[in-house]
């Protein structure tokens, strides 16, 4: 089971990532274990909610909690902490002062939900139709480029490691319509669904995802 045609512009198959250590950044506990696609069910501008908790969950199993924004840790900028699914803050992410670009910074957080340790930045192009990571390191050190082009609008595209649409399909986003005889018909026409198949970091997507989002709202 797929995001059939994901894009109009590029078909993306996601196969199971076996250098499991080259795209984990955050934790190996955070890497998909397979043998099924993590599909993790998002709502459209989560950083807008009020302070209320919101729970991330993986639709392809059986609506399993993995990670959730949690209204307690709304920071001194009203910035969103990120959560796993015990409650444990994972990272937030901020937008520098007085930058000329929209580039989204992910930070590690303290256990108060405080940016700490910065951890990689992601920018767009104009228009904000593809998105890049910079500075961007796994856990043993080595860099490595993660490039999205993705759509809220049509709720369409990928992410990879490498150039977008010739690297390594890492990540696809797509409407839950595609999924429409497989899951549950808990959906708002406004929710998302990104797919993420096993031994890729699924925190490591969805900070790309949410930074992406927190880009595309300067566009409304």
């Amino acid at each position: 089971m797929g995001c059939a045609a994901s894009t109009a512009e590029i078909p993306i198959e996601l196969a199971e990532n076996k250098d499991t250590e080259q795209l984990t950044v955050f934790d190996s506990k955070y890497v998909v274990p397979g043998p099924k696609n993590m599909m993790l069910h998002l709502k459209a501008k989560v950083f807008s909610f009020s302070g209320d908790s919101y729970q991330i969950l993986d639709s392809n199993n059986e609506n399993k909690v993995v990670f959730q924004c949690q209204g307690k840790f709304l920071n001194f900028d009203h910035k969103r902490v990120i959560c796993d699914a015990d409650g444990m803050p994972i990272f937030v992410i901020t937008e520098p002062l007085m930058q000329i670009d929209d580039k989204q910074v992910v930070h590690r957080v303290t256990p108060e939900g405080k940016p700490s340790e910065e951890l990689f930045r992601v920018g767009s192009n104009f228009g904000n139709t593809a998105q890049y990571t910079q500075n961007l390191k796994n856990t043993k050190g080595d860099a490595i480029t993660l490039n999205g082009k993705m759509s809220l609008v049509s709720m369409k595209g990928g992410i990879w490691l490498g150039p977008a649409g010739k690297g390594q399909a890492v990540a696809k986003v797509c409407s839950p319509v595609t999924y429409k005889d497989f899951l549950p018909d808990d959906f708002d026409r406004n929710d998302y669904i990104v797919e993420i198949p096993p031994g890729v970091d699924s925190a490591l997507i969805l900070a790309m995802v949410l930074a992406y989002e927190k880009m595309e709202q300067t566009y409304d």
